[in-house]
C-alpha cells in the first residue's frame, strides 16, 4: 500500500520474501488486504483468512449443484461459478454467503443494484478453493453426475443440515404435508435419501424413470423445523426464503385446536364474495392445507357456485363466485 493505492502481488513472490527474510506466513496473512487469481476481475477485499469450511461453505457447494452452472473458459483461464436465481431474496443471500466465508467481494458488475440480473458470477479465487477443498471437478457439479462429497456426510450435522437446505431452495417444494426434491439424477437422489437417514428426518426414496423422489414426509417435517430454526439463529444466511413461510403455516394449521371445521365451504364462499383468490391465498387466510382448499373448490365448482376467473402466477388458477 502506498498513497492510498493497492497493489496486487504475486503470491509465489511474497512467499519468496517471506522465506528468505524469515517472516512467518501468519504475519504475511494477517496484512493481507485483497486477493485475487490472475486475470481475475473480481477482487475479495476485506478477507476472511484462515478461510474455514463452515456450514455455509457446504450450502454454497449444494447452491452450485442445483442452481449453479461451472463456466469453464478457454486460454488457460481457471474455471468458475455462475448461480442462476430470479428470487432477489436467495441472490441477495448468495451473495452473503459467499461473503461471510471468503470476505468481502468488490464486483464490477453491483449485483445489489442490477434489477434485472438473474446470473450471479463466484470470483474464481473462491471458486477453486471449493473444488480443491473436497478434490471436486467440473462433473461434480453437473446435473446428471453430481453427487453429494463424503465430506459433507463425515462433517458435523450442521453442515449436512445447511447442504441439504441449499437443495431444498433450489430443487425443492414446499407442500402442505412434505418437502419434495425432484432431480433427473437417481444417485443424487439417493445421497440426500442418505443425508436425510443421517440427520434424522423421516423421509421416502422414489426413483421412476430417470427421475428420482426424496420426500421429507409429516413424520419428518417437525424434526426438520426445529433443527432449521436452530441453524438460522447461528447462521441467519441459511433462510429459506418464502419456502419459510409455507412449512410455517404448515405449523400453524396443524397446531389448530379444531382441525377440521363442517363451515369451511361457508367460510370459502364468503371469502369468494369480497374478493377474486387463488387456492393458495385462500389455504393461508383461512390456515388450511392446499389439499384441503382444493377439495372444498371441487365440490364448489361441481355445485357451479364458483368459477374460474384468471391466472396468477405460474398457473394458479383465480377464483371468483358465479
Amino acid at each position: 500500500m502506498k498513497k492510498g493505492y493497492r497493489y496486487t502481488i504475486n503470491l509465489e513472490l511474497l512467499l519468496e520474501i517471506c522465506s528468505r527474510l524469515k517472516i512467518p506466513r501468519t504475519h504475511l496473512q494477517d496484512n493481507i488486504m485483497g486477493y485475487k487469481t490472475r486475470g481475475g476481475q473480481n477482487e475479495i477485499t476485506s478477507p476472511i483468512l484462515p478461510i474455514k469450511i463452515t456450514p455455509i461453505f457446504d450450502m454454497l457447494l449444494a447452491h452450485h449443484i442445483g442452481d449453479g452452472t461451472v463456466i469453464n473458459p478457454e486460454k488457460g483461464r481457471r474455471p468458475y461459478f455462475g448461480y442462476r436465481q430470479f428470487d432477489k431474496t436467495y441472490q441477495q443471500l448468495y451473495i452473503r454467503k459467499i461473503e461471510s466465508v471468503f470476505g468481502k467481494i468488490n464486483y464490477n458488475n453491483n449485483y445489489t443494484e442490477n434489477e434485472s440480473t438473474t446470473r450471479i458470477y463466484s470470483p474464481v479465487a473462491c471458486s477453486e478453493l471449493m473444488f480443491k477443498a473436497y478434490g471436486l471437478n467440473i462433473r461434480s457439479f453437473l446435473s446428471k453426475t453430481a453427487r453429494i462429497p463424503e465430506q459433507v456426510f463425515n462433517n458435523s450435522n450442521e453442515h449436512g443440515l445447511a447442504f441439504l437446505i441449499g437443495m431444498i431452495i433450489d430443487d425443492g417444494h414446499v407442500d402442505s404435508t412434505n418437502i419434495v426434491i425432484r432431480l433427473k439424477n437417481r444417485l443424487l437422489i439417493e445421497d440426500l435419501g442418505r443425508l436425510c437417514d443421517k440427520l434424522g428426518f423421516k423421509n421416502t426414496v422414489s426413483l421412476n424413470g430417470e427421475y428420482g423422489y426424496v420426500y421429507i414426509n409429516k413424520d419428518g417435517l417437525a424434526k426438520f423445523w426445529n433443527d432449521y430454526k436452530k441453524l438460522k439463529r447461528k447462521f441467519p444466511v441459511v433462510f429459506l426464503g418464502y419456502k419459510e413461510k409455507l412449512l410455517e403455516n404448515y405449523f400453524k394449521i396443524k397446531s389448530r385446536k379444531i382441525q377440521r371445521v363442517p363451515g369451511n365451504r361457508i367460510i370459502i364462499l364468503k371469502l369468494l364474495s369480497e374478493e377474486y383468490l387463488t387456492i393458495n391465498e385462500i389455504a393461508e387466510k383461512i390456515l388450511m392445507t392446499r389439499q384441503g382448499v382444493r377439495y372444498h373448490i371441487r365440490k364448489l365448482e361441481k355445485e357451479e357456485n364458483i368459477r374460474k376467473v384468471g391466472v396468477k402466477g405460474e398457473g394458479n388458477i383465480i377464483y371468483g363466485l358465479k
